[in-house]
C-alpha cells in the first residue's frame, strides 16, 4: 500500500477534480485550526475545504462582519496571509483543495478604511434602490435592480475596470498563496456579459482555479437563462432544492428527484447543493430545527450524486442564532467526520463520473450508480428495506453496508437489507479503495529513521543503485529524498536528508533497498516551489537503475562512474525560480516582460505565471520582471506591476535600466 500521508489523493480516495467530490465548509474557523484538521478532513473523504472570507473587514466579533470587507487582500482575524499559505501547503500534502470565500459585490458601509483609490463615487452603483435606510425597496424579480442595488452595504460598480482589476489582483494573489478555488459571495448581484458587465470573465478566466457562486432563490429576470450564463464561468448553488431536501427528511419522506435548476436545463455538473448553509443556520435559523440526524440524511441523499457537488457545514455550537456566532471559533467536527458522512464521501469519490439514477422507492431515496453501488436514505427510522435498483445501475451481488456492516443483496431489479440507526446505507465494493482513517493529527513527522517495511530485493547486477541530485540548478538550502514502494517508504516525509558527495559534487543517496520505488525531492520545508514532483503527482520511477535529477526537472539514467564535479557543477547556484545569469548587460524597460514597450497587466500576468511555476522567464524577460532585483521572480513582482498599472508610482518600473542577463 502506498504511504497515506504524503503522496496522492488516491491515498484517501479523494477526487482529483473539484466536480467529482464534496466540500467541508469551515465557517468562522481560524485558518490554523483548519490546517490542524486537514488529515481528518482528508480521511473523511472531503475533496475540498472552504474558509470564511479572509479580507479585512469592519466590526467585531459577530460572524457576519466577515462579509463586510474593506479591501481585497488576504489576512484578517481568522488568519494572516502566511497562515493561508501554511494551510494551503498542508492541504496540498493530503490532496485536499482549498476554497476561499471572496466578497466582491460590496464593501462595508464605513469607507474610512477602504483603499483611497476606491473611495470615489464612480466605483459604486448608487442606484437609489436597496435596503439601507432611506432607500427604496428592491424588486427582486427585476434583474437590473438585483445587480445594481445595495444589499445593506455600498454596491461596488462591477462594470468599472478598476474594480475588476482590484478583484483580479486579489484572485491572482490567492492563487500564488496556494488557493485552489473561490466561492463568490452574493454572485447573483454581479451582472453578466450579456448585461454589459465584463466582471466575471475578467476575474475567472485564465486563473486555472475552480469557481462557484452563491445564488440564493432566483437571480431575477429569466432565471434559467441567467443561471445557464453564470455556469459559463462558475458552478452555482441551488438553495431551494437543498432546503427542500432537508424539509423532506424533516417530514419523514425523501425529496424529489430533480433540482430546481437541473429541471430547467442547467447542467448538474454546474450545481452545488447542501444540507444547510450559514444562511439557513444563522439567518432565519430554519435549519437549526433540524438535528444532525436529519442534516446527515439530507446530505447523504445529495452528496452521492454524479456531477453536482455537496457542501457540508461545520456548525458552531448547537443553539447559535444570527448574532451569537463568532468568527475565529472552531466549529464542531463530530458530525462532519461521522462514519455516515465519511462513507457517503468515499462512495462519491469512488464512483467518479459513473451515471446515476434517482428513485423514490418505499419511502426511501435510492441513488444508484451505473456499474457501481447505491446509497439508500430511509425517509423515517431504520430497519429492513426492499427498494428498486433504479435503472438496473447497481452491480448485482452481496455487499456489506459501509456504515452498519449489515448485509445487502443487489439483484438486477431490487436492493434489500437492513438499514442501521443512521437511516443511511452505503453499498458498493469498496475493497479496491484504500482509505486510512487512522490519521495522525500531531503534525508533520520529519524523522529520518528508515521504515523497516522496505523493498529489500537483490541489488541490481553491475553495482549499486544510486540517486543523484544536481543542486547547482536549484540551490536549495537542503535536499531531501523521499522514496516509496508498494510495501513501504525509506523514511517518513520528507524522507532522508542527503549529503553532498565530495567525489561528484552532487547530492547522493544509495537506493539499493528501494531500487523499484518512486522518488520525490524537496528542501524539507514544505515549500511547494521547492518540491518535485508536485503533490498529487506520482514520484519519479527509479526502475532499478542509478538516476540523476538535473536542471529542468530532468530525470535520467546515469553511469555512476561518470558523475563528476566537472560535468555537473556550475560556477554559481541560484533559486529554481530564476534563470542562470551571465555577465552580459542590456537595457530593459522594467516591468515590460512581453517586450511591447509598455507596462501592463499582461506583463503582471506573465510574471505571476512564472512565480507559481506555470512558465519560465529568461533573458531580458526575466530581467524586466524581476522588478525588486532580488534575482527571483515572485508574486511580489507581479503585484508591484499591477499596482503600477493602476497608478501607483514605483522607483524603477516603467524606467529603462541596465541589467545583467
Amino acid at each position: 500500500m502506498l504511504p497515506t500521508k504524503f503522496l496522492l489523493p488516491t491515498n484517501y480516495g479523494l477526487a482529483s477534480d473539484f466536480k467529482n467530490g464534496n466540500i467541508l465548509h469551515c465557517l468562522n474557523w481560524p485558518l490554523s485550526d483548519i490546517k490542524a484538521e486537514i488529515p481528518n478532513i482528508a480521511a473523511a473523504g472531503f475533496t475540498a475545504v472552504q474558509t470564511s472570507p479572509i479580507q479585512a473587514h469592519d466590526g467585531t466579533p459577530n460572524w457576519y462582519w466577515l462579509y463586510q470587507p474593506t479591501n481585497f487582500w488576504p489576512g484578517n482575524d481568522i488568519g494572516s496571509e502566511q497562515d493561508l499559505k501554511d494551510l494551503c501547503a498542508e492541504a496540498e500534502r493530503y490532496g485536499v483543495k482549498v476554497i476561499v470565500d471572496v466578497v466582491a459585490n460590496h464593501f462595508a458601509g464605513n469607507h474610512s478604511n477602504i483603499p483611497d483609490e476606491l473611495k470615489g463615487g464612480e466605483y459604486y452603483h448608487n442606484s437609489g434602490f436597496g435596503t439601507s435606510d432611506g432607500q427604496q425597496g428592491v424588486d427582486w424579480g427585476n434583474r437590473w435592480q438585483v445587480t445594481h442595488c445595495d444589499i445593506g452595504m455600498p454596491d461596488l460598480n462591477s462594470e468599472h475596470s478598476l474594480v475588476q482589476q482590484y478583484v483580479r489582483r486579489y484572485v491572482d494573489q490567492l492563487k500564488a498563496d496556494g488557493v485552489d478555488g473561490i466561492r463568490w459571495d452574493a454572485a447573483k448581484h454581479i451582472a453578466l456579459p450579456s448585461e454589459g458587465c465584463g466582471f466575471w470573465p475578467a476575474v475567472t478566466e485564465g486563473t486555472g482555479m475552480y469557481h462557484y457562486g452563491e445564488i440564493l432563490d432566483s437571480p431575477g429576470g429569466d432565471g434559467a437563462s441567467v443561471m445557464k450564463e453564470y455556469t459559463k464561468y462558475m458552478s452555482v448553488t441551488d438553495n431551494q432544492y437543498s432546503n427542500n431536501t432537508r424539509y423532506a427528511f424533516q417530514g419523514s419522506h425523501p425529496m424529489d428527484g430533480f433540482g430546481q435548476w437541473t429541471a430547467q436545463g442547467v447542467p448538474a455538473s454546474g450545481i452545488v447543493y447542501w444540507a444547510e448553509s450559514h444562511d439557513t443556520y444563522y439567518n432565519g435559523m430554519e435549519s437549526q430545527q433540524a438535528n444532525t440526524y436529519i442534516i446527515n440524511k439530507a446530505y447523504a441523499a445529495i452528496a452521492c450524486r454524479n456531477g453536482s457537488q455537496a457542501l457540508y457545514m461545520s456548525r458552531q455550537g448547537s443553539n447559535n442564532n444570527h448574532g451569537s456566532a463568532r468568527y475565529g471559533v472552531k466549529g464542531e467536527t463530530g458530525a462532519a467526520f461521522s462514519k455516515e458522512v465519511a462513507a457517503v464521501n468515499h462512495f462519491r469519490n469512488a464512483m467518479g463520473t459513473k451515471a446515476d439514477y434517482y428513485s423514490n422507492s418505499n419511502n426511501c431515496a435510492v441513488i444508484t450508480r451505473q456499474g457501481g453501488g447505491a446509497v439508500i436514505v430511509k425517509g423515517d427510522g431504520n430497519g429492513h428495506v426492499d427498494v428498486v435498483n433504479g435503472g438496473g445501475y447497481a452491480t448485482p451481488g452481496t455487499y456489506k453496508d459501509e456504515i452498519s456492516g449489515n448485509t445487502f443483496t443487489i439483484t438486477a431489479s431490487n436492493i434489500s437489507g437492513d438499514i442501521g440507526d443512521t437511516g443511511i446505507a452505503v453499498i458498493y465494493d469498496s475493497s479496491s479503495v484504500v482509505i486510512d482513517t487512522n490519521v495522525d493529527t500531531s503534525g508533520q513527522d520529519t524523522s529520518t529513521t528508515s521504515n523497516p517495511n522496505t523493498d529489500t530485493g537483490t541489488v541490481v547486477q553491475g553495482g549499486s543503485v544510486n540517486i543523484y541530485f544536481d543542486n547547482s540548478a536549484y540551490n536549495w538550502s537542503n535536499v531531501y529524498c523521499y522514496i516509496y514502494t508498494d510495501t513501504g517508504e525509506n523514511a517518513k516525509w520528507p524522507g532522508v536528508k542527503l549529503e553532498k558527495d565530495s567525489a561528484t559534487g552532487l547530492y547522493k543517496y544509495n537506493a539499493d533497498a528501494f531500487k523499484n520505488g518512486n522518488a520525490m525531492f524537496s528542501d524539507g520545508n514544505n515549500d511547494a516551489s521547492k518540491r518535485y514532483p508536485a503533490d498529487q503527482q506520482p514520484g519519479l520511477t527509479i526502475g532499478g537503475k542509478s538516476k540523476v535529477f538535473g536542471s529542468g526537472n530532468s530525470w535520467n539514467d546515469t553511469d555512476d562512474s561518470k558523475q563528476t564535479t566537472t560535468e555537473t557543477e556550475k560556477p554559481s547556484e541560484k533559486d529554481s525560480s530564476t534563470d542562470t545569469v551571465t555577465s552580459t548587460e542590456v537595457s530593459v524597460l522594467m516591468g515590460d516582460v512581453n517586450g511591447d514597450n509598455k507596462v501592463s497587466l499582461r506583463d503582471a500576468s506573465l510574471v505571476l505565471k512564472a512565480a507559481v511555476k506555470k512558465s519560465q522567464l529568461s533573458g531580458t524577460a526575466f530581467a524586466a520582471g524581476d522588478v525588486d532585483s532580488n534575482s527571483q521572480i515572485t508574486a511580489a513582482d507581479s503585484l508591484a506591476i499591477q499596482r503600477y498599472d493602476i497608478g501607483y508610482p514605483h522607483d524603477v518600473i516603467g524606467k529603462t535600466v541596465k541589467k545583467a542577463v
